[in-house]
């Protein structure tokens, strides 16, 4: 019995212990818990450039609002490449493709023809924001650091990556869809690290602020390494179509041209930091071409810049076209050089280059004639006025600045008033006849209006009360003018409209003339952003003037659609202006001549980014 018992608990004992070691031996089977990486996200598909493939493939670019544009492109993905191996970014196509895709977003489509581009903005919308002007301004800074490495023997491989890693995150993060403030940071932030890799790579000595104003003036000049356009714009208002079309203008003389081909012994180059005498060495041949134009903020070189001849057309039912008027815009032809005997140079030069086009022209510059030398505008003027001459020089501010200036501009409207008289004297003799009268008694000037209130031809009727009303702007004293200017039309700009009438008036006789009197040009300091609501304001006015059947609402239907089809905003924003800085800088505000949401349209915040701090 006891020998039971004593194997028994044996046999117990046996398997508890076999018990736990297979207990034992199971939990050392048991796979452990060990943390795992968060999943790697597939990799980004990239933007490979060839000729026929672009991002407008991928999905940021098929949201754009015009249905028939993206019909046309392709929806299969890109390959999946690293950008590393990727070497030779093409920014010209890309920054082409960017411009083509945000007019689409607004509803514009393109026909691009060589240098000859035309959009089609029957469909334009209201649209204030999109994306891609602020990514060409990304590529254009990532351009220009690549360039700035090459004149000092340097790969600019670095820049070419960073440009295309940025189109990856454009195109397959849906950074189209962030916000404008997003965007606006992101070019801050770029172009501090854009000044730093320079400062690391080439100027290891120089400060941050030195190495932003190189990156700044590159991004200028790398701009001739694209085509220069030459742009039509086409809207309808109605059944009826319009077109506002700038070509290039103002090839460099021969004198200009010999003054680059010499340039090493020149003073205005001598003066010039070897910097940008590098660059002015890397380009010579495309300011010698004729088919660029001279960038706006390039100011211390010969030729005028970001110059253009613009027609105002209409077109009948069968396509035909008539010009409805012409005149030129362009930057100040007043040069910046401070040496005072280098800028007369420079600056009568820049006048006889207009004159070799065209010989019979008046000349109004924008500016402000104050005395601010961090504006330089006060040189401009007096300038301007010496090289052109008296007779032919008009001073119309426009901005704040010059709100208690004495405009310049009675001359030339008496002149304007001789010459409406001797075209319409067998027509209207009585009408014409008032117009040589000076400082009419108030009887006289209610006589006038009621003759114009006869005039059956609606055209000649428009005509004759923009008359009417620059002939009231000559008669008034200068002071009677600065008080309507700043305090009956507080909200208003008199002088804009004095300036837009003057020249819609003048284009409009010398389409009606056997021979066409003295052409215009206008301009301001950089020629884009008063040059360019100028130009709004004048376009609007002539196709009015010209189409009477155009009644006050449909009027404002006009300047509405002038602002959605953003011809001028477009202009700002390409190389003769500033890449991707799409709009003009806030000008005084007309209320007269547009909406408020005409307003935001031609000064969106796009614009304001000419200088990026550091």
């Amino acid at each position: 019995m006891q020998n039971a018992i004593y194997y028994y608990k044996k046999y117990t004992c046996l398997c508890g212990l076999l018990l736990f070691l297979q207990a034992f031996n199971c939990a050392n089977k048991r796979p452990r818990l060990v943390p795992q990486p968060a999943p790697v996200p597939p990799p980004a598909p990239e933007f490979i450039k060839t000729k026929n493939s672009h991002p407008l493939t991928i999905k940021a670019y098929q949201k754009v609002s015009c249905n028939e544009y993206t019909q046309k492109k392709s929806l299969e993905p890109l390959p999946k490449k690293s950008y590393k191996k990727i070497y030779n970014f093409d920014f010209e196509d890309a920054i082409q493709k960017l411009r083509e895709a945000a007019d689409a977003k607004r509803g514009i489509r393109w026909t691009l023809t060589g240098d000859t581009l035309l959009r089609n903005a029957a469909q334009a919308s209201a649209t204030l924001y999109v994306a891609e002007d602020y990514v060409i301004q990304i590529l254009n800074i990532f351009r220009a650091a690549k360039k700035i490495c090459a004149l000092y023997g340097k790969s600019g491989s670095l820049f070419e990556k960073l440009a295309t890693k940025c189109m990856n995150q454009y195109t397959s993060l849906d950074y189209a869809e962030e916000t404008e403030d997003f965007w606006i940071n992101k070019v801050k932030s770029t172009n501090s690290v854009v000044v730093m890799k320079l400062q690391l790579i080439l100027f290891p000595e120089e400060d941050s602020d030195a190495i932003n104003q190189k990156l700044r003036l590159a991004e200028n000049y790398v701009g001739f390494d694209d085509t220069h356009y030459n742009i039509t714009t086409t809207f309808t208002l109605g059944e009826q179509q319009f077109a506002l079309e700038d070509k290039k203008w103002l090839k460099l003389t021969e004198k200009q041209q010999s003054e680059f081909k010499n340039r090493k012994s020149k003073k205005w180059y001598l003066r010039l930091d070897p910097f940008e005498q590098k660059l002015i060495d890397t380009y010579l041949n495309k300011f010698l071409d004729g088919a660029h134009y001279i960038p706006t903020q390039i100011r211390y070189i010969p030729g005028c810049r970001n110059a253009y001849q613009k027609r105002i057309l209409s077109y009948d039912q069968m396509g035909r076209t008539t010009v409805l008027g012409h005149y030129y815009h362009s930057g100040a032809l007043a040069s910046f050089v401070p040496d005072k005997d280098i800028s007369e140079q420079i600056a009568r030069n820049n006048w006889l280059q207009v004159s070799e086009h065209t010989n019979n022209i008046s000349v109004i510059s924008l500016n402000n004639n104050v005395n601010i030398p961090v504006f330089g505008e006060k040189h401009i003027v007096e300038q301007t006025q010496r090289i052109v001459g008296d007779n032919t020089f008009m001073y119309v501010p426009i901005n704040a600045f010059g709100t208690f200036t004495t405009p310049m501009f009675k001359e030339q409207i008496h002149q304007l008033l001789q010459e409406t008289s001797e075209v319409y004297r067998d027509i209207y003799p009585d009408l014409c006849a008032g117009l040589a009268k000076t400082n009419p008694l108030p009887l006289e000037n209610n006589i006038f209006q009621a003759k114009i209130e006869e005039i059956a031809d609606a055209k000649d009727k428009n005509y004759f009360n923009k008359i009417r009303a620059l002939k009231e702007a000559a008669e008034n004293s200068n002071v009677k003018n600065k008080r309507i200017h700043n305090f009956d039309q507080i909200t208003g700009n008199y002088y804009a409209d004095i300036g837009a009438n003057y020249i819609a008036c003048t284009t409009v006789l010398n389409q009606r003339k056997d021979k066409a009197g003295a052409s215009i040009l206008f301009s301001c300091k950089s020629g884009k952003d008063r040059t360019g609501f100028m130009s709004y304001l004048v376009d609007g006015e002539i196709i009015r003037m010209t189409h009477p059947a155009l009644d006050a609402d449909q009027g404002t239907k006009l300047y509405k659609a002038l602002a959605c089809a953003s011809h001028q905003q477009f202009l700002s924003s390409l190389n003769g202006g500033m890449p991707g800085r799409f709009g003009m800088k806030p000008v005084r505000l007309n209320e007269t001549a547009r909406s408020v949401q005409a307003y935001k349209q031609l000064f969106p915040r796009t614009a304001s980014s000419t200088v990026i701090p550091f």
